[in-house]
């Protein structure tokens, strides 16, 4: 009865930031799925373009719409970003290019399969979403399809984008212009975190994914290898089960993070840390938490929860963080009345706290996630000279100069940080650049390019690989691997169904039929 419900549908969405590369991502994507197959049937695979929902929109809108194969340019992106931001908000909905997505995907079903009304019929299908723009999207999409939704984030260095954007949007005698180098900082910028809540908001969008692939290399003289091609294809066997994989030390060390992360009960976010050393093996883990005399963080089953006095646990539950900024502003607007003039105080306050005041984070209580890794580590004898640090955002920079300090090699995030200011107040002794790029343990006398020796520098660089949402269920063993009698090798199907199976059915409907009634 299951077995038959099964949807055998796969929903596969694409996000990354302008230049990355998310179109070719998915057309690889669809080119391994167009290899695989289910009980012998191959994957029927469609790209479902986020673009084609926003124009349609837009034109029953009355919007200017460019025709379809126009040439690329950059006003003509910038004005899908205003389609897009228009129909957001006409829709009051951040997640309406979405449900514009959905359409498309219910018309296709009823195009293609037995059943006219678009339900599914059991052959497989897939469809592959080229791309999210706003975390909102990624949320309904994973809402609706559940573990038959996967989202793929294509990292690329900002340098490259750029470096992209300009070849294909310009003529090669405008591309160091000041104009063109301000219009496109402007529209990456858009693009990564708009001002409105309506606007596009990839790096939030990003962080959502469910498998990260890297697509820095430029590979403009080998499309076919981009340096996405191995791992879209690994991505694609995970999903279908069709090889024996087991997590990389990044991916198992990224799920120990995240695995800390869920300890922490801070009001702000919740951050998680684990520390590797040279060959792979856990250190120490770390969560941003409240310290607790006598080493370590506050925790479940630890010290007395009466006296600890947590943001979320005291009895006048606050945010301390929140109250010394305001007190800092209240005390600067008191200082020069002027400020406010004839506004409501309460204004000027919510203005001041957009600014980088309202960013402070020294006041906070709790230990920051990679301070408490590290600490962690020292309290038991056991050095980080060499290791690696995976972390769920990127370090601020009180962390980045503790991280430096302790002998860290190398950090790897997922989530960005704004606020951290690790880059800019270090650029001497961190790097995101990984061209040339030596561990500081290895590191002795190496020579740059101009023979003076190169100078030391962690590495600090995105995540890439199986994300810690998708890590259990391509991981985790849910089918026989072998044939009982023989011992010989063979992949079987699941008793109940792979992790990324749906029904086709809605659960009432199930439950009357798998009900057992009474004789």
């Amino acid at each position: 009865m299951l077995g038959r419900s099964r949807a055998n549908e796969l929903f596969i969405a694409v996000v990354g930031p302008a230049g990355a590369g998310a179109g070719r991502a998915a057309e690889i994507i669809r080119g391994y799925l167009q290899a695989e197959s289910v009980a012998g049937q191959p994957y029927e695979v469609h790209i479902v373009k986020a673009s084609a929902a926003i124009k349609a929109w837009a034109r029953g809108a009355g919007r200017n719409v460019a025709p379809d194969g126009a040439r690329k340019t950059l006003q003509g992106i910038v004005d899908m970003q205003d389609h897009g931001d228009a129909m957001r908000l006409a829709t009051k909905d951040n997640a309406a290019v979405a449900r514009g997505v959905i359409a498309r995907i219910h018309e296709i079903r009823a195009e293609y399969s037995s059943d006219p009304s678009g339900e599914p019929d059991g052959k497989p299908r897939a469809y592959v979403i080229d791309s999210l723009r706003h975390p909102a999207e990624a949320h309904l999409l994973r809402r609706l399809y559940q573990d038959a939704f996967t989202l793929v984030g294509v990292v690329c260095a900002p340098e490259e984008r750029e470096r992209r954007l300009k070849a294909e949007l310009f003529d090669f005698k405008d591309r160091r212009l000041p104009t063109t180098v301000k219009a496109v900082a402007e529209f990456m910028n858009r693009d990564a975190d708009a001002p409105d809540r309506h606007g596009q908001h990839v790096t939030d969008a990003f962080h959502e994914a469910d498998y990260f692939v890297d697509n820095t290399r430029d590979a403009q003289d080998d499309p076919n290898n981009t340096g996405m091609n191995e791992p879209l294809r690994r991505f694609v066997r995970l999903l279908t089960s069709g090889d024996v994989i087991r997590p990389t030390v990044a991916e198992t060390a990224m799920d120990q993070a995240h695995s800390a992360q869920l300890r922490s009960a801070c009001l702000s976010r919740q951050v998680g840390a684990a520390v590797v050393d040279a060959k792979g093996n856990l250190i120490s883990t770390g969560t941003n938490e409240v310290p607790r005399a006598g080493g370590g963080v506050y925790g479940e089953g630890f010290g007395h929860p009466a006296e600890e006095s947590r943001c979320a646990f005291r009895e006048d539950k606050f945010c301390s963080s929140n109250r010394e900024q305001n007190a800092i502003i209240s005390e600067l607007l008191d200082s020069f009345p002027a400020l406010v003039g004839d506004r409501p105080r309460a204004v000027v306050v919510a203005e001041l706290r957009r600014t980088r005041l309202g960013g402070l984070i020294e006041f906070s209580r709790a230990v920051h996630a990679e301070m408490d890794a590290l600490l962690s580590a020292g309290r038991v004898g056991t050095s980080p000279v060499g290791g690696r640090l995976y972390v769920s955002t990127f370090p601020c920079h009180y962390c980045a100069r503790h991280i430096v300090a302790a002998g860290i090699d190398e950090v790897q995030y997922i989530e960005p940080y704004p606020k951290s200011r690790a880059l800019h107040l270090h650029c001497d002794s961190i790097t995101t650049d990984e061209t040339g790029w030596v561990p500081p343990s290895r590191w002795s006398d190496k020579e740059g390019t101009d023979g003076q020796p190169m100078p030391p520098k962690v590495l600090f660089r995105p995540f890439v690989g199986v994300a810690p949402r998708m890590y259990e269920r391509v991981f985790l063993k849910d089918r026989d691997y072998k044939d009982k009698l023989t011992g010989d090798f063979r992949i079987g199907e699941p008793d109940w169904g792979g992790p990324s199976d749906i029904f086709k059915h809605r659960y009432t409907e199930m439950e009357k039929a798998l009900g057992i009634t009474a004789p």
